[in-house]
């Protein structure tokens, strides 16, 4: 991926990228602003390396199964994909996660142990 591969993507209305692999011009992607994620850094141009074969068909990564329509969560830390009929209970699961996690900051800030 490289910035004239990603202007053309989202330009036809692609929302970003997610690759297993490597990536070029990440901070003039990024400028786009235009979410891109990736493995690693690469000087090599993607022309004549891929295609785009379908759209909306589940694809796999690093054996994590993505279907459309599942639910991506993605920062300079990582990829996380939830499937699309787990997110409620996720969502519920999350905000008693949230409290306690604020509970012990909190607690740690007034001098608790955090062990």
């Amino acid at each position: 991926m490289g910035e004239l591969s990603a202007e053309t993507l989202k330009y036809r209305g692609i929302r970003g990228y997610i690759v297993d692999g490597g990536t070029r011009d990440s901070t003039f992607i990024r400028n786009l602003e235009w979410p891109l994620f990736f493995r690693y850094f690469s000087p090599k141009d993607v022309v004549g390396r891929w295609t785009v074969g379908s759209t909306a068909e589940h694809i796999e990564i690093s054996g994590v199964t993505i279907n459309t329509g599942d639910y991506v969560i993605a920062d300079i830390d990582g990829v996380v994909i939830i499937p699309r009929d787990m997110i409620g209970n996720l969502l519920d699961r999350t905000g008693e996660v949230m409290s306690t996690e604020s509970e012990l900051r909190r607690m740690i800030l007034q001098g608790m142990d955090p062990k």
